[in-house]
């Protein structure tokens, strides 16, 4: 998963905006058939429970007002409007708030052109529509009819053109294929960029797929962005993580981290072939969806000097614990302290999980694989034979 820590965030800012509008004011105004009147409001796009604003809608039409300040990041927002009561009550949980009677959440109509191929294994719940656009500096019109399955029709937002277009694409997102479709991966996503310097969304994409990524291929991508958005803190990001990150011919860190009984275990085995690193939390649905394969794994490849460690980054120990008696995986098992997490994950150069790296005898690594799929034990059995030979 792609974080699984995670999928759509925060993205971008424009400024297309109404000519008889001020560029840094932001407004979204709604004019939609069928659409009841009452409260409408401005929800963050991944956390529904969040109010950002409120509005009143009277003959469908509705109009959001906002005053960004210099601190303004755009991010995705979801619109949401009842015929019986109030939408929000930030004490309950974001599963109970869909639960109540007389919600709903516009749709929007997604115009553009998008990929069906899609590398991860997250799907969007609708092929031909999202339930959130781009928060963003200018004048956001929307329109259409509310009972229209379809979706409503937006308008004058560029960065939400580039978000639509590219819905089932995975921009930026490389997973593990290598070579000739590798290289043309990164030419189409070199080609979306060209076509939208401008696009913060864009660079928030790649930096959330940085690892998959050489340092000259992460330069050449920010390069072909314009100032501003080199400039930005998304630009910025890339920039750190550049001059940051481990150089790949360095061995990776053998770090004690705590096991089960709260005593410390070592991540690599020295007098280990090759050294299986596994990154995953318990929250994870495609890392637990891995483990029956990697427990084929351990069964074929513990005997023969492979030494497979699971390393979660789960917060909550308790969590770890409770999933570790459910899984019932028979190789060892290590966890971060939460304090350690973000560094953890700058020294292994990683953002998504699950995460597999393989590497030799004296921490070096060899290959790595990120995301869930189920043909990846035929790609971990390849990388594995090739360094201990085939049984």
């Amino acid at each position: 998963m792609r974080n699984s820590f995670v999928k759509i965030s925060l993205l971008a800012c424009l400024c297309a905006c109404a000519k008889e509008k001020p560029a840094d004011e932001i407004i979204v105004e709604g004019n939609i058939k069928n659409m009841p009147d009452g409260k409408v409001y401005l929800a963050d796009g991944n956390r529904y429970e969040i109010l950002l604003d409120s509005a009143e809608c009277k003959d469908g039409h509705f109009r959001f007002t906002l005053k960004p300040d210099s601190s303004f990041i755009p991010s995705l927002v979801s619109i949401h409007y009842t015929d019986t009561k109030s939408v929000f009550d930030t004490t309950t949980s974001t599963e109970q708030f869909f639960k109540r009677l007389g919600h709903r959440m516009l749709l929007f109509h997604n115009y553009t052109i998008s990929n069906p191929d899609s590398l991860r294994a997250a799907g969007v719940p609708f092929s031909n529509g999202s339930t959130a656009i781009v928060l963003d500096k200018g004048h956001t019109r929307i329109e259409g009819d509310a009972r229209n399955k379809d979706g409503l029709m937006v308008f004058d937002n560029r960065e939400t053109d580039v978000m639509f277009s590219l819905l089932m694409a995975d921009f930026g997102w490389l997973g593990n294929i290598d070579g000739e479709k590798r290289a043309a991966r990164i030419k189409s996503f070199k080609k979306k960029i060209r076509e939208n310097p401008y696009s913060y969304y864009l660079i928030k994409e790649i930096y959330n797929a940085k690892e998959q990524y050489s340092e000259q291929e992460l330069r050449e991508i920010l390069a072909l962005f314009n100032p501003d958005v080199q400039a930005s803190a998304f630009g910025a990001k890339v920039k750190n993580y550049l001059a940051n990150r481990v150089d790949p011919d360095q061995p990776l860190p053998n770090l004690p981290l705590a096991k089960p009984d709260k005593q410390q275990g070592w991540m690599m085995d020295n007098g280990a072939k090759v050294n299986m690193l596994v990154f995953w939390a318990s929250w994870c649905g495609p890392c637990r969806k891995e483990i029956p394969q990697l427990k084929e794994l351990y069964s074929e490849y513990k005997d023969r000097g492979v030494n497979l460690v699971s390393v979660s980054i789960d917060e909550q120990p308790e969590s770890w614990q409770k999933a570790l008696g459910q899984e019932q995986m028979g190789w060892q098992q290590l966890i971060v302290d939460k304090k350690q997490i973000e560094s953890v994950q700058q020294k292994f150069n990683f953002s998504a999980i699950p995460l597999v790296i393989l590497a030799d005898s004296r921490g070096k690594g060899i290959r790595r694989f990120v995301g869930y799929a189920e043909n990846n034990p035929q790609l971990y059995r390849a990388a594995l034979d090739d360094k201990v030979g085939v049984k």
